[in-house]
């Protein structure tokens, strides 16, 4: 589906100065259709705007909505306050919001706001795990219509190797939506918390930390998420094993195997001639804007997604407190939470860029790119 082309769109990034909330902001100036609005408190915020001839400006969505309420915001913001934006713009009215991972630091809290949505009929999206590896939605079509037999396993194969839920979240999303399933038991296993990826108030049972086990899914077929090892980086995101062969996400294209053994033959389906989208946020933008012509509340890669990838988390973490016991899902006990990396709960201008790998603050991009619809 692509935009209507007789509407122009007005889409406002909330922190489209900051290091992941400039590629949304580059997205949405370079959209033929779409009038872009910068939100940001950053000193860095007059010159992103000028960079992208982005002429309307603001410091707060309390400023953006005396004047205007945007087709589409994005909350591109660190956990500690996006939960609360996002349930601004749907008071507000906004038809299509989203926000970046993880969704909340509290279980309860991303109820909340995934139930708001919902009952409001706003579409909700949810960070960018169905694009961040290729061809994610296509090829968990291909393997639903059963084409290459049925599923017999699945696997992270990477395991969870510094966050289970600020990181970790993307691979359990995804494995959600390549395999159609949602998780009912978990069995998990945890590992000390990675240097400052310990936030300084959370206990210990509710910090982020590198996590494996076994995930029970609703097609009666037992994730495996095998103990990370420090000297060995798997590409891999998700593997599926059929009664035809093996299926590994990954980039650049997604690798099948057809057969077992000697006998294992790569295939290529047809869906693996499609091209591929550059590496941009364009391809998120456009589902949010497809979303909105819809008006059916519904949007890929969703806050629902993301919100069982933080039940999913908990109950790993819950597991591991207990002997590793079987958790089943969903949880009855809401309240529990997830303190992630200082960065993600904060931002980088309180916590610092370099706490999490960044040479310094985000900068405007010097290469504009082509305009697209």
């Amino acid at each position: 589906m692509t935009s209507n082309d007789s509407h122009r769109y007005r889409v406002a990034i909330v922190g489209g100065a900051g290091m992941w909330g400039r590629h949304y902001l580059t997205a949405a100036a370079e959209h033929e259709q779409c009038d872009a609005i910068l939100v940001d408190t950053s000193d860095r915020r007059d010159e992103f705007a000028a960079h992208h001839n982005v002429t309307d400006v603001y410091s707060t969505l309390e400023e953006l909505f005396a004047v205007e309420v945007p087709d589409v915001v994005c909350c591109i913001l660190p956990v500690q306050v996006a939960p609360a934006m996002v349930l601004a713009c749907v008071e507000a009215g906004v038809k299509v919001v989203s926000c970046e991972k993880p969704i909340a630091i509290e279980l309860a809290e991303a109820d909340r706001i995934v139930n708001t949505c919902r009952d409001k009929g706003v579409a909700f999206g949810c960070a960018t795990a169905h694009w961040e590896v290729p061809l994610l939605d296509e090829t968990a079509a291909w393997l639903a219509s059963g084409e290459f037999g049925d599923i017999t396993s699945v696997a992270i194969p990477g395991g969870l190797p510094v966050e289970v839920s600020g990181a970790g979240c993307v691979q359990l999303t995804q494995m959600r939506g390549l395999t159609g399933a949602e998780v009912e038991w978990v069995e998990g296993y945890e590992l000390p918390s990675v240097g400052a990826y310990r936030a300084e108030e959370a206990s210990d049972i509710e910090a982020d930390c590198p996590a494996y086990g076994r995930l029970g899914l609703s097609n009666g077929v037992i994730c495996e998420i095998p103990q990370p090892r420090d000297e060995m980086r798997i590409p891999c995101r998700v593997s599926v094993t059929t009664t035809q062969g093996r299926l590994f996400l990954q980039k650049p294209y997604p690798i099948l195997l057809h057969g077992e053994g000697s006998t294992a033959t790569p295939i290529y389906p047809d869906f693996l001639e499609e091209e591929l989208p550059g590496r941009s946020m364009a391809p998120r933008l456009q589902v949010l804007l497809d979303a909105f012509d819809r008006g059916d509340g519904e949007v890929k890669c969703s806050g629902y997604d993301y919100r069982q990838a933080l039940e999913i988390a908990i109950a790993v973490k819950l597991s591991a407190a207990n002997g590793n016991e079987r958790v089943t899902l969903p949880l009855s006990e809401r309240a529990h939470k997830i303190y992630p990396h200082p960065y993600r709960m904060r931002g980088g201008d309180v916590a610092g860029y370099d706490s999490i790998g960044y040479e310094s603050a985000p900068k405007v991009e010097q290469r504009r790119v082509p305009r697209t619809r």
